[in-house]
C-alpha cells in the first residue's frame, strides 16, 4: 500500500465517525498531509454542522499551506447550509487534492473539481473509488433514482422458516446477532414494517442494545385498521412513526387521532389490491428518507423484491431447523433457476452459532 491509499483509508475511516448522524448528506472524512506526516483530519459528523474538510482543518496542527487534501468526496462548490469547502481549500493554499468520488449531487457533480483546478490546485480523482463508493451508495442510489436504498433484514432458520406455524420467532437469532439489528438501525434513516408485524410482535424499531441514532418507523397499514396502542404509535417516538394507507381510506377520525400525536399519514394509491410501493419510495425520497431497512415478514419482503425495490439483503442464519410454513418470502412466481433472484459481492460473518450474510441484490 503507497502513502496515498494509506491517506485515502484513513480519510475513509473518517467518513464512518458520521453514521445515522449526516443523512440525508453523504459520509465524508478528510485528512490533510504535510512534508509526509498528518496535521489534520476531520469528518462531516452531523447533517447541518461543518463538512469533513472544515473540520480537518480547525484540527490543524500546523499551517496547511502546501499541503495535500484527501477527501473521500468530491468538496462541495455551493452554497447550502454551510459555505463552499472548495473556498476554504483555496483560501489555505492547499497544494493537491486527492479524490474518492465524484458528488453525483447535481449541484456539485465535477464542479468542484473545476473550481479547484481554475485556483490552481492539482486534483487527482479516484483513489480507492470503489471504497468511496461503497461507504456512500445510499446516499449514491438517492441522488441517482430519488428512491430510498432499500435493505431487506431478516433472521431465518436453515431451511429459511422466521417463526413457527404458531408465529413465535423468539428468538431464532443469537443475542450477538440482534446487537448488530441494532447497529444496522442506526446506519438508516427508516425502518419498515408491514402491519402484521406490528399485530404480532408490536415492536419499538429503535436502537437500544447499542449507542445510536432512532431511525423513523415506517408500517404499512392499508386500511388503518391497526390500534393505536401499538409501541409505535403510542410510545416517546410517536411523532418518529409514519403511516402508508391507501389514499381511498376514509377513516378520517383515526386519522386525526394519530396526526394530533405527530404521526406522519402518506396515502397512497393501490395497485393489484396493495400499496404502490414505487409511489410510496418516491414520497419517502421527498421527504429526505435515502435509506430503509425492512424488517417486515415474508409478504413485505416479497412485494418489495417482485417491484425490483431491493438493493441488498442482510440475513441472519441460526443453526436450527423450524420446518413451518413462514419463510422468509412468499412465492415470487420464479418459475426457473435461470431467472432467480441473485446475490452478488457478498460478505460472511460468524456471529456467535449464527451466520450474518450481506449481499447486494441482482435481478435477472
Amino acid at each position: 500500500m503507497n502513502s496515498h491509499e494509506k491517506h485515502m483509508r484513513m480519510a475513509l475511516k473518517e467518513a464512518l465517525k458520521g453514521k445515522g448522524k449526516v443523512s440525508p448528506n453523504p459520509l465524508v472524512g478528510a485528512v490533510i498531509v504535510k512534508n509526509g506526516m498528518i496535521i489534520g483530519k476531520g469528518a462531516h459528523l452531523k447533517f447541518g454542522e461543518n463538512h469533513a474538510e472544515v473540520n480537518a482543518f480547525n484540527n490543524c496542527t500546523e499551517s496547511p499551506v502546501g499541503a495535500d487534501m484527501y477527501v473521500t468526496l468530491e468538496p462541495c462548490s455551493h452554497h447550502g447550509k454551510t459555505p463552499p469547502c472548495t473556498d476554504r481549500i483555496i483560501k489555505e493554499k492547499i497544494s493537491r487534492v486527492f479524490i474518492a468520488t465524484l458528488d453525483p449531487f447535481k449541484e456539485v457533480n465535477g464542479k468542484g473539481v473545476a473550481k479547484l483546478k481554475k485556483a490552481g490546485i492539482k486534483v487527482e480523482v479516484g483513489l480507492l473509488e470503489k471504497k468511496g463508493k461503497e461507504i456512500n451508495e445510499a446516499f449514491i442510489h438517492f441522488q441517482q433514482t430519488g428512491l430510498p436504498f432499500i435493505t431487506i433484514k431478516s433472521a431465518i432458520s436453515l431451511d429459511g422458516s422466521i417463526a413457527t406455524d404458531t408465529g413465535d420467532s423468539k428468538w431464532i437469532s443469537s443475542e450477538k446477532s440482534r446487537k448488530h439489528v441494532h447497529k444496522l438501525r442506526n446506519d438508516y434513516d427508516a425502518v419498515l414494517v408491514g402491519k402484521n408485524t406490528v399485530l404480532h410482535d408490536d415492536p419499538e424499531l429503535t436502537v437500544r442494545m447499542v449507542k445510536g441514532v432512532n431511525p423513523k418507523r415506517i408500517v404499512i397499514d392499508k386500511d388503518l385498521s391497526l390500534d393505536i396502542n401499538y409501541k409505535i404509535f403510542s410510545d416517546d417516538h410517536k411523532n418518529n412513526t409514519i403511516i402508508l394507507t391507501s389514499k381511498s381510506n376514509k377513516n378520517t377520525s383515526k386519522e386525526t387521532i394519530l396526526r394530533n400525536q405527530g404521526i406522519t399519514i402518506l396515502k397512497i394509491s393501490i395497485n393489484k389490491g396493495h400499496i404502490n410501493l414505487k409511489e410510496a419510495m418516491n414520497k419517502l425520497g421527498q421527504l429526505g428518507i435515502t435509506s430503509i431497512i425492512i424488517e417486515g415478514g415474508g409478504t413485505t419482503i416479497s412485494s418489495f423484491l417482485k417491484e425490483k425495490l431491493v438493493n441488498r439483503i442482510n440475513l441472519f442464519i441460526a443453526p436450527i431447523i423450524i420446518g413451518s410454513s413462514k419463510k422468509i418470502t412468499d412465492n415470487l412466481g420464479i418459475n426457473f433457476i435461470s431467472d432467480s433472484i441473485k446475490i452478488i459481492n457478498k460478505k460472511t460473518v460468524k456471529l456467535d452459532k449464527d451466520i450474518f450474510i450481506d449481499g447486494l441484490v441482482e435481478y435477472n
